[in-house]
């Protein structure tokens, strides 16, 4: 026993150890993206002289767009996009007059606690790299999508607008370069959670025995649906978890959720149950059947679809639901609110949902479903433990 205790002691020192040499020796920075460039928006673009502040002014002060549309299939929604590509350019215009030519500064990263910075030198460097590399995958949606008619004819709407120059370019390219970048973390979250579902064969033989072992004196009741649920939860924990201390402005929230979900998983791989009388408090293992754990799974699911709903309803072009953020992702359209897409996924969420409910139903319908010899045996186990 001293031997093993010994190891993971050193275990611990040649780690932290890394984790210092790390901090010292490393200097991962945050890459510079920029996803679209003005060449792309308009080729013979001419640009104003430095410090020329006369475009943002005619944004700033033009309260609403005079309505020019050329007559096409996406007049409509190209009245909206616009609006919203001008809202979100006079913000930023009001804060900034020159926020078209910025001059970028090294930013500091999340190492408001130990936590944050520990967790910054160790993920840095592969989360600037995978950063990257979806970066790559949106710039080419994009730059396909500008090939398209649907972003022809918002060009042409756009510049009769604010003319045919560079610092429309600009604005253009900024516009879907920002949209763009706001929409890496949901698509690495994504592939997270690809990930994980990819690798759950393998990494859920771990809760499984756990769940047998703590379940041995009464049979491998619920050990699988116990397991599965409680790998669900793992990722989703270790989603948040991560999610904390990345990004700090949610940090609170996060942890909460990441702290509910590691307690209910702990609470389905380890059930127990508490007996109290006037002379002891006694907390024995137990067990769950298979029926107690989908109600759980089902209610956790039915909270992470009333989000993804809420998600879809309140998302707007100006401020981009993560859902939305998706969808552009793959279509490359930043410009337009997929709104076709969202009632589509608001539908098929209601009627995947509304199944699901009949099915939980007529479950909780189901009476006796565990045989008297199975209860008797563990009414047994219980009074041999006590």
């Amino acid at each position: 026993m001293a031997t093993r205790n010994w190891r993971w002691g050193t275990l611990i020192v040649v780690l932290v150890a890394c984790l210092f040499g790390l901090s010292y020796f490393g200097r991962a920075k945050e890459p510079i993206l920029e996803l679209v460039t003005p060449a792309q928006m308009l080729p013979t673009a001419k640009f104003a002289f430095p410090g020329d502040t006369s475009f943002g002014e005619r944004v700033v002060n033009r309260s609403l767009f005079a309505v020019i549309l050329h007559r096409s299939e996406y007049s409509g929604d190209n009245a909206n996009a616009l609006e919203s590509v001008r809202s979100w350019a006079a913000n930023e215009f009001q804060q900034n007059p020159r926020f078209l030519h910025p001059v970028i500064l090294p930013k500091p990263v999340a190492s408001s606690t130990f936590l944050n910075a520990s967790a910054y030198n160790v993920l840095a460097v592969p989360y600037y790299l995978s950063t990257q590399a979806v970066a790559g995958f949106l710039s080419t949606s994009i730059d396909n999508y500008c090939q398209s008619g649907s972003f022809q004819a918002f060009a042409d709407d756009y510049y009769e607008l604010l003319g045919k120059d560079g610092e429309a370019a600009t604005l253009l390219a900024r516009y879907q370069s920002e949209r763009g970048k706001s929409a890496i973390n949901p698509l690495l979250s994504l592939l997270y959670f690809l990930f994980a579902f990819a690798l759950a064969p393998l990494t859920m033989r771990p809760f499984k025995k756990l769940a047998l072992h703590w379940r041995a004196p009464f049979g491998g009741d619920g050990a699988t649906a116990a397991a599965r649920f409680a790998y669900f939860l793992t990722c989703l924990a270790s989603f948040y978890f991560a999610q904390a201390v990345l990004a700090e402005s949610t940090a609170a929230q996060s942890i909460l959720a990441g702290i509910t979900c590691s307690a209910l998983a702990l609470y389905v791989l380890f059930p127990v149950q508490i007996f109290a009388d006037t002379q002891e408090v006694l907390t024995l293992r137990h067990t769950m059947s298979s029926r107690r754990i989908m109600v759980f799974a089902w209610v956790v699911v039915s909270l992470l679809c009333i989000q993804f709903l809420t998600w879809l309803k309140q998302g707007v072009l100006t401020d981009p639901d993560p859902l939305t953020l998706l969808i552009c992702s793959f279509s490359g359209d930043f410009i337009h609110e997929p709104m076709a897409v969202k009632h589509f996924l608001a539908t098929a969420i209601g009627i995947a949902w509304s199944c699901s409910f009949a099915f939980m139903l007529r479950i909780l319908a189901r009476r006796g479903s565990e045989s008297t010899k199975e209860v008797q045996k563990k009414l047994e186990a219980l009074n041999l433990q006590r």
